[in-house]
This record gives C-alpha cells, sequence and structure tokens, in this order.
C-alpha cells in the first residue's frame, strides 16, 4: 500500500478534503510532506505509518468498511516493516 493509495481513500472517505490536511491531521507532518513524498517518490517512515493506523484506531469504523480495510492493510504494512527493520538490524 502506498501513500498515495492511502490519500485516495482518506479522501474518497472524506476524511482529508487536502494534501496539506492529510499531511498535517492524518500523517502528523508538514503541510507540504504529502507532496514531498510524491515528488521524491518515497514512502512515509514506519512511525507515520504507526500514526494513520493510531488515528483511524481512535474512530469508530464500524459501518465503514473502506476505512476497515485500510487500517487491516496498514497494520499489514506495519508489521511487514517492523519484521524487515528487526532482520536488518540483526545482520
Amino acid at each position: 500500500m502506498t501513500v498515495k493509495e492511502i490519500y485516495e481513500v482518506m479522501a474518497a472517505a472524506g476524511l482529508a478534503n487536502s494534501q496539506m490536511e492529510f499531511s498535517q491531521i492524518w500523517l502528523g507532518r508538514s503541510p507540504r510532506y504529502y507532496s514531498h513524498l510524491i515528488a521524491t517518490q518515497r514512502e512515509p517512515g514506519l512511525a507515520t505509518l504507526c500514526g494513520v493506523a493510531w488515528r483511524l484506531d481512535r474512530m469508530p469504523l464500524s459501518g465503514k468498511p473502506v476505512l476497515l480495510e485500510l487500517k487491516q492493510q496498514l497494520v499489514d504494512e506495519i508489521n511487514r516493516r517492523a519484521i524487515t527493520d528487526i532482520r536488518r538490524h540483526r545482520s
């Protein structure tokens, strides 16, 4: 899952009215962070993804299958990256 896909799901759900709002509220970063990621073709760090998942976890998501799926995909990505980071540090 890419940051662009996360933004698109959240924008479609009415949770991000602009890229700047998404950067600040959901990514917890500066207003231009999302556009910087897109311009440099980078993805947010693990801590940023954890913040998005944490914020979604605080919302009532029952009856919102798209957001429930997004949250699960974020958790899966966080777990995948955490395992990769652990393996890197063991080498």
